[in-house]
């Protein structure tokens, strides 16, 4: 019998990571990106925009476990750029005690399709719930708008591509400094530390240090379903 394949294929590296599923679920064409969702028997539901993956139901607590651990524990207020699966959202729930948690989410549609395919991530207590604000808007635009002072911002987006690329401008850099308060730390999903060096990690710790963030430094962590299964956060402190 013929195995069911999931390819996602990486241009830098010219190579592409499997992933074996029994079943085709979903697939969607939002306003931004490209949604599908299969079925595998050793993950679970896993969740691919544009043909990346992003998400699923087992073994994604690499990414996880390493943000959380990443937040400082002082951190009251935290604020969330992405995240729409709200993964990330009830894992902090879940460990961390905090005032509030704030996502911001451009795109609706994952947050529709998250909901019905990676329920577990939904299921907050009613204490952790009132704590959560979700905000249906464009990240950049969010942090124009808005005059909230955050502890802790963490960038959980896509790669720099299409709408993504201006969470990686040093524009929207200085806007999350200007959003931070003192001696708070902005946390930034940076790619993979073998492949994106020169196209993503540099570029980031050079906007950073230019903006005036200090103590600018790389952490990477596995992850097995990801190119090169190691990935990696920059962290960034406002003095």
């Amino acid at each position: 019998m013929k195995k069911k394949i999931y390819y996602e294929h990486d241009d830098i590296t010219r190579t592409s990571i499997g992933l074996e599923y029994e079943k085709y679920l979903h697939q969607s064409q939002s306003k931004y990106q490209n949604i599908e969702v299969i079925k595998t028997k050793r993950y679970g539901n896993a969740m691919y925009l544009d043909g990346c993956f992003m998400l699923s139901e087992k073994n994604q607590d690499f990414y996880h476990d390493k943000c959380k651990y990443l937040i400082p524990e002082s951190a009251k207020k935290i604020l969330i750029v992405g995240g729409g699966d709200h993964a990330l959202a009830y894992m902090i729930s879940k460990s961390i005690s905090v005032n509030a948690v704030d996502i911001v989410e451009i795109d609706s549609d994952v947050i529709t399709v998250s909901r019905k395919y990676f329920p577990k991530y939904f299921k907050f207590s009613k204490k952790a719930k009132s704590k959560i604000n979700l905000v249906i808007a464009d990240g950049m635009q969010y942090l124009k708008d808005n005059n909230k002072k955050y502890d802790c911002i963490i960038i959980d987006s896509t790669d720099p591509v299409d709408n993504a690329k201006v969470l990686f401008s040093k524009s929207f850099i200085m806007k999350c400094f200007t959003s931070l308060k003192p001696r708070g730390l902005l946390i930034q999903q940076s790619g993979s530390p073998i492949k994106d060096v020169n196209q993503i990690i540099k570029p980031l710790k050079r906007k950073c240090k230019e903006v005036g963030f200090k103590k600018i430094e790389l952490h990477s962590f596995p992850m097995p379903l990801y190119p090169t299964g190691t990935w990696s956060f920059l962290t960034a402190k406002r003095a």
